[in-house]
């Protein structure tokens, strides 16, 4: 009998902070359970502070394949596009897959990554989507139509919490295929915030606990033009004369900020701006800040769980379930006005509203990957016998004899 080979594809750092119990638990039962783990990276990014610094905190391997997408890119020396990215990570993705021959291909999230799998199921090979029915309804978002392929072509999704069950059964994928399990990042957050409460880094940037605001842009949205960075920058500007801003900046950002003429502004500034931090670095800040200002889903979710107040500079957010807590104030432009509310919001909410469950999320995935793998399952999700009970699926069968159908 054919050993089943399950390869795990992740492409940036939250993808592995998210994962990091989830891979040791598929790594460490392979002969228990008579399967075969690759653990593979895109290699979208590549530089230490982007990349190998979270393999160390984390203490995840390194994985078995990488795509050197990134690097190889940036060896090219030409364009680094989305489309010059995608077309090389298919073309990596598919050398993989004709190589390693997997059974299935498993995914986190909502990034660029995640669009290879369409070149996994071109090949028919199943795919399994962590962090599945978020939707934030915004359409500029590059994540959004991310979020919708991979949702709609996978095998298995793993969402975690009812609503987006529901926002996958009306989107009209089967209840089979989606099972909730939680939010993964709670694992993470009980792993290391203990390790992160070590680190100097708050002395380090000569800050203090509670006297300062913790800053990340980067979403498209946001930084690719002058238009839409600027306002912000002036707010944080502003922003950093009442208190102390520790803003690390993505390699991306400080080049469109040196562009765009803001970059000797901030410079000039009360706002600390770093080199990406590591995960324990800043996990700390996100707890000591008093306020956080970002554009990040995951901060939005650590937030909660730390306790700091948080405005989301965004439109508009897949993860409303923070708002509805209390924990987070969305507001696209206005950072100024809008950090000042932020401030003032009480942080008595309920810090389990992410997973309400007793079970840890990467337990409950494991446990039903193996359940669908002893059960033949990913053999035959996409068969009649999985997608017969619909009656568009009959017709398109021929088992409806008769029936009309205009």
């Amino acid at each position: 009998m054919k050993r089943f080979k399950l390869i795990t594809l992740l492409g940036i750092r939250p993808d592995i902070i998210r994962m990091f119990k989830l891979i040791k638990l598929l790594d460490e039962n392979q002969k228990r359970y008579g399967y075969t783990h690759v653990f593979a990276h895109t290699g979208q990014h590549f530089d230490y502070e982007l990349d190998g610094v979270f393999y160390e905190q984390l203490n995840v391997r390194q994985p078995d394949i990488n795509l050197g997408v990134g690097k190889t890119l940036k060896e090219r020396g030409g364009p680094v596009t989305h489309a010059y990215q995608t077309a090389l990570l298919f073309e990596r993705t598919e050398e993989m897959i004709e190589k390693e021959k997997p059974d299935a291909v498993m995914y986190l999230g909502d990034t660029n990554s995640v669009v290879s799998s369409f070149i996994v199921v071109r090949n028919n090979i199943p795919v399994i989507h962590i962090e599945a029915g978020g939707r934030s309804f915004d359409w500029r978002m590059p994540e959004e139509k991310c979020r919708k392929l991979i949702d709609h072509i996978s095998d298995a999704l793993y969402c975690y919490l009812p609503r987006y069950r529901e926002i996958l059964l009306r989107e009209g994928i089967a209840p089979y295929r989606i099972t909730v399990v939680g939010n993964i990042i709670e694992d993470a957050l009980k792993m290391f915030v203990p390790h992160a409460d070590k680190t100097n880094i708050v002395s380090k940037l000569g800050i203090e606990v509670k006297k300062f605001v913790a800053v990340t842009l980067h979403r498209e949205e946001n930084t690719s033009t002058k238009e839409a960075l600027e306002p912000k920058i002036r707010d944080l500007i502003k922003l950093s004369k009442e208190f102390p801003i520790v803003f690390p900046l993505m390699p991306r950002v400080r080049a469109n900020l040196e562009k765009f003429g803001l970059l000797a502004d901030v410079e000039a500034s009360n706002i600390i701006t770093t080199k990406p931090l590591g995960f324990f670095e800043f996990l700390k800040l996100e707890k000591e800040a008093r306020v956080i200002i970002s554009d990040s889903g995951t901060v939005q979710e650590e937030a909660l769980v730390l306790g700091t107040p948080c405005l989301i500079a965004r439109r508009s957010t897949e993860r409303p379930e923070t708002i509805e807590a209390g924990a987070t104030i969305l507001a696209e432009n206005n950072l100024y006005e809008n950090a000042k509310k932020a401030i003032e919001m009480p942080i008595d909410w309920d810090r389990n509203i992410l997973n309400p469950y007793s079970t840890s999320p990467s337990d409950v995935i494991f446990n039903d990957i193996m359940r669908k793998i002893k059960s033949g399952f990913f053999d035959h999700s996409r068969q009649f016998e999985m997608v017969g009970n619909d009656m568009f699926a009959q017709q398109a069968y021929g088992r409806i004899p008769g029936a009309r159908i205009v």
